[in-house]
This record gives C-alpha cells, sequence and structure tokens, in this order.
C-alpha cells in the first residue's frame, strides 16, 4: 500500500508535464502562425466592393414642339363710305326784260268814213309786260326750271358756269329751235343747257304780246 501509493504521485508529475508542453507547442505554433496571418492580410487587398448600379427608367420623350398657329386674318378694313353729294343750287334762269312800249301819239281826231258793218276791225294797244309769277316771264322761267338738271360728271368735277342758249317758240310753245349762243367753258354743261329748252317742249303758249325769240342764261354753281 504505501509502495503503491508512493508511485502516483510521480505519474501525476509526468502527466502534468506531458500536457504542460503540450500546451507550449500548442501556443507557440499559434505565436508562429499569428505573423503570417497578419502579414498575409495586410499584404493581399481586400476584393473591391461590387458596383452600384442604379436601373433609372429612361427618360420620357421630349415635348413635341408646339404647332405654330395659323395667322389670323386681318379683320375687313370698312369700306370708307363716299362724300354725300354736294347740294346743288340752280339759281333761277334769268328772262330778258321785254322790250318798252313806244308812247302812242294822240289820235288826231278827224272825220272818218263809216266802214260797212261787215268789215269793221278793232284794235287794241298791247299791255305793258309784267314780271311777276303769274306774267308770262315767270310761267316760261318756271316750267324751264322743272326740266334743268345738273349733269352728274360736271359736279364730280366740280364745273360751273353760265351758258346762254337762244330758241324760238311758235304761239302755241313749240320750240323750233334751239341754240348755245355763248359757252360756259364746259361741254356738260352747254349741253345741258340746250338739252333743258328741248326737254320742257312744249312751253306755256305765247301770248300775241309776247316775242317769240329768247336769250337764257343758264346758270350752273354748287353750294360751298
Amino acid at each position: 500500500m504505501t509502495k503503491n501509493g508512493g508511485d502516483l504521485p510521480g505519474e501525476d508529475r509526468r502527466g502534468r508535464l506531458v500536457w504542460g508542453g503540450s500546451l507550449a507547442l500548442v501556443l507557440a505554433a499559434h505565436a508562429l502562425a499569428l505573423p503570417w496571418l497578419m502579414a498575409r492580410s495586410t499584404l493581399e487587398p481586400p476584393p473591391p466592393p461590387p458596383p452600384l448600379q442604379i436601373d433609372l427608367p429612361p427618360p420620357p420623350p421630349p415635348p413635341a414642339p408646339p404647332k405654330p398657329e395659323p395667322p389670323k386674318p386681318e379683320p375687313p378694313q370698312p369700306t370708307p363710305k363716299p362724300p354725300p353729294p354736294k347740294p346743288v343750287a340752280v339759281k333761277p334762269i334769268p328772262l330778258p326784260p321785254p322790250p318798252p312800249v313806244p308812247p302812242q301819239p294822240a289820235p288826231v281826231a278827224t272825220p272818218q268814213p263809216e266802214p260797212p258793218p261787215s268789215t269793221a276791225v278793232q284794235t287794241a294797244t298791247p299791255a305793258p309786260a309784267s314780271k311777276g309769277p303769274d306774267s308770262y316771264e315767270g310761267r316760261l322761267m318756271a316750267h324751264l326750271y322743272r326740266y334743268l338738271r345738273y349733269p352728274a360728271q360736271a359736279r364730280q368735277r366740280h364745273q360751273v358756269g353760265t351758258a346762254v342758249v337762244h330758241f324760238t317758240l311758235d304761239r302755241t310753245g313749240h320750240v323750233l329751235s334751239v341754240t348755245l349762243e355763248r359757252s360756259s367753258g364746259s361741254a356738260l354743261l352747254d349741253e345741258e343747257a340746250v338739252a333743258t329748252v328741248r326737254r320742257a317742249d312744249p312751253l306755256p303758249p305765247a301770248p300775241d304780246d309776247k316775242p317769240l325769240d329768247w336769250t337764257m342764261p343758264v346758270d350752273f354753281s354748287l353750294l360751298r
């Protein structure tokens, strides 16, 4: 018993030596491997990170350029109204004064044989001519005035003037002849003055005491 009990402590010491040596070897191996691992980790660079990839949607198509608006039609220009025609003033047609009536000499009382009743003739002295509206001159002027016209072309050209016409009547008032005695300076006005007398045919019948030849000035003028 004493012998066996004396051997156990020696085995225990050997076991401890074996475990102690193994632990020392392991630590030494780790001590040698650690610098190699550290050196490798410093020599080999880490792998690069994967590249970043961002998927963006395709850009929208550019907007279509706006269609140019068609030019607006210009508003129609208002048609200028023609100026109103100027009023035409036709002066009354002056007529020549009637020829003066020569004074009649006082008849001398002389005995006259009485003619037979079948051949008796009555005579009368013409009364002095009157220039009133009821006179023949007034009626003649008013009748001609109704047929007087102002030529449109002459009015547009502002042509004015006085034409003198000479005309001959018969006792019934019909115009036998009419001529231009003096020009107004415008052929249009001259023609109208002659045409006025012809349009007015027949004129008022001429009394027995009135002349049949007349000279008449026709005045064409425009109001200002």
